[in-house]
């Protein structure tokens, strides 16, 4: 039996630990919009663009988006887009041996080493993150901003899951995964620092050199959350 990795809760896991980052830094939470059993995208999109334009935009905040990782997971209300203020970010630095940057760095570590399963550990994109990842762990954040670190863990995400995407896509009839693509551009685009690839919808894909597990595995660009056909974050 192929070992099998759940992204999205490794993903989960990650913005969840960023979260707690933040909040037990003494910044306070400028949005937060709960997830909602049965909502569609479009919905939570909705909802986020309004709490974010109430809170001075995108661009003025930092947006996590993801369900619990020991939660319901993807589909259910089990889980929010959260938002804090970046200039409160960028001001507010990590002291040494925090707790919750390690646990930051620890989660994203994690992830990587999820993706590197499927990619392979050589490949150049996980190379690329791996050594950007490896910078911060020397010093486990030490002086680095908030911001520069939340950005950071997320970033260095992006073209592994965008890589997964596209590798899955390849094997579906017409080149295309059946999940549309979530609002990843909103995020990605307007953010402070840039959005988040975030795997779609089902937990589990096989290992590489393992047996290709259902279709709905394929990760997917997203962010706020990938909900049944697709917001941002996990399970």
């Amino acid at each position: 039996m192929a070992e099998k990795v759940d992204l999205q809760k490794s993903y989960s896991k990650l913005n969840e630990s960023i979260v707690k980052l933040f909040d037990e830094s003494g910044v306070r939470r400028s949005l937060n919009v709960p997830y909602v059993d049965g909502e569609n995208m479009d919905a939570h999109i909705a909802a986020v663009g309004t709490a974010a334009g109430d809170a001075g935009g995108l661009t003025a905040n930092l947006l996590l988006s993801r369900h619990h990782s020991d939660g319901k997971g993807w589909g259910s209300g089990d889980g929010a887009t959260t938002g804090f203020p970046a200039d409160k970010l960028r001001t507010t630095l990590i002291p040494k041996d925090d707790e919750n940057a390690k646990a930051s760095i620890s989660a994203a570590q994690k992830h990587i080493n999820n993706m590197a399963s499927l990619l392979g550990k050589d490949n150049p994109v996980i190379q690329t993150s791996q050594g950007q990842l490896n910078l911060v762990k020397k010093t486990d954040a030490q002086g680095m901003n908030l911001l520069d670190l939340g950005t950071l863990l997320t970033q260095i995400m992006y073209r592994p899951t965008q890589l997964l995407s596209k590798n899955h896509a390849a094997t579906k009839p017409g080149g295309a995964a059946p999940q549309g693509q979530a609002p990843g551009d909103l995020q990605q685009q307007e953010q402070p620092g840039g959005g988040e690839a975030q795997p779609a919808q089902g937990t589990e894909q096989p290992a590489a050199g393992g047996e290709e597990q259902a279709d709905n595995t394929a990760p997917q660009a997203a962010a706020p959350e990938t909900q049944e056909q697709a917001p941002a974050a996990q399970g």
